[in-house]
């Protein structure tokens, strides 16, 4: 069996006029793109190959989903221009998708509203193809290898209104049935991503979704149903209730939202349908985005300071190699020269954001060195929005105490201690 997924135009204005950044396939639903939803349901129905016409194609989600090796399946990307029918899909794609095999069609953003997987195909009913209109409606269907078209009979899963859409996400959070959300929990109602931060005070109700690399502040409340996606950090004393967040979101201090979607610095308040741009990234923005830093002047101090200082250690690092076993002078042969970047202005002092990309210091460094690289870029993140002067001095002061009293390389001294510890275990 093959499967078609059709996202045109005409089924979809509400997403293109509230998120005109990203494709309706790729719209989180209970923290899992629609179409990662749709092929699960393929991969259980034994579905072999999956033709995704989209009208809204990006390469960004062709990568995302690649050729369907991770459903042991077969994707077939096919960039399209509005169609109203599948016949006329399969005229502009020369033939495809073939029907010489039975075809399940998603025409819209739909999936089938079912506890039971076996129960899907059952509940397809014949249909006279020609009482049907010229515009094949938005619905779930399935064309048989004898030409029979069926029509799904159940109720389904619909994505054709911001309304419908801001339910369904909590629909599924609290009943997926055959739907399988993300993360990982102990009880249902909850679930959690990798590399989740939760600082003291943090107080969560039931249900929510929590993605990847996500950092919740000290103070923050979630209530009343929150899904927030990957690479979001929820700063001190935030309230969140019955709200969406979505990826890559930075959301301020001591912020309320209720009912809304958070995308960005875009928050949108689904019962009025009203959208709003905030001019102020300290409230809510994309946490990619970089603005000018308060502490130039504080960095370049410091930086002065050290290139005095350790010009002498330098020195021996350059003239005595063997020096660089020890982790100290190796940090140091590596952060000397970037700080006379600093002083003319061609790098940070300390990494401000994730699109720095050069820089002396970490703000991750004041933490164990063996972090994963997930933890370090949220410190990052989190250092974009509280540089401060003092926060750029301890960073500094850690970060060559910590090298100060090691005397191997953090790598080196982390991987020893992991083959000991495998030898002692064997």
């Amino acid at each position: 069996m093959r499967a078609c997924f059709y996202i045109g135009p005409s089924l979809n204005e509400w997403c293109w006029r509230f998120f005109p950044d990203k494709s309706p396939g790729e719209l989180p639903l209970a923290g899992k793109s629609w179409c990662r939803h749709a092929i699960d349901l393929c991969s259980l129905l034994g579905v072999t190959d999956i033709y995704l016409a989209e009208c809204y194609y990006r390469d960004e989600l062709a990568q995302r989903l690649g050729n369907g090796d991770f459903w042991s399946l077969k994707i077939h990307h096919l960039p399209s221009i509005p169609c109203a029918n599948l016949e006329q899909l399969r005229m502009q794609h020369r033939g495809e998708p073939p029907v010489e095999d039975d075809l399940l069609i998603f025409w819209g953003q739909v999936l089938p509203d079912v506890s039971d997987v076996e129960t899907v195909l059952e509940n397809m009913r014949p249909v006279d193809r020609e009482k049907l209109p010229e515009v094949l409606p938005e619905g779930f269907w399935l064309l048989r290898r004898d030409g029979v078209l069926c029509e799904y009979q159940s109720p389904l899963h619909r994505m054709d209104s911001l309304k419908h859409y801001f339910d369904l996400n909590f629909r599924m959070l609290e009943q997926p049935g055959i739907y399988n959300l993300p993360g990982y929990s102990t009880e249902n109602g909850c679930g959690f991503g990798m590399d989740v931060v939760m600082m003291l005070n943090c107080e969560l109700e039931k249900p929510v979704i929590i993605g990847d690399d996500v950092c919740l502040e000290h103070d923050v409340f979630l209530h009343g149903g929150v899904i927030i996606g990957k690479d979001v950090l929820v700063n001190e004393n935030s309230e969140l209730e019955h709200t969406i967040v979505l990826d890559h979101t930075y959301i301020g201090k001591s912020m309320y939202f209720r009912d809304k979607i958070v995308d960005g610095n875009r928050v949108i308040d689904v019962n009025s349908e009203a959208c709003e741009a905030l001019s102020d990234s300290f409230l809510a923005g994309h946490i990619q985005q970089n603005i000018a830093g308060g502490c130039r002047v504080t960095e370049w101090l410091l930086a002065l300071f050290l290139v005095v200082v350790l010009l002498i250690p330098y020195l021996f690092t350059v003239l005595l190699p063997t020096l660089k076993h020890l982790a100290f002078f190796k940090f140091l042969h590596q952060i000397y020269p970037k700080c006379w970047k600093v002083l003319f202005g061609k790098a940070r002092l300390v990494r401000c954001g994730i699109n720095d990309q050069c820089y002396a210091f970490r703000y991750a460094d004041m933490w164990p060195l063996h972090q994963d690289e997930h933890l370090k870029e949220q410190d990052d993140i989190y250092f974009f929005y509280h540089q401060t002067h003092f926060n750029i001095l301890r960073t500094v002061v850690h970060s060559l105490l910590k090298r100060f009293f090691m005397l191997a390389p953090p790598e080196e001294s982390w991987a020893r201690k992991n083959s000991e510890a495998k030898a002692v275990d064997e």
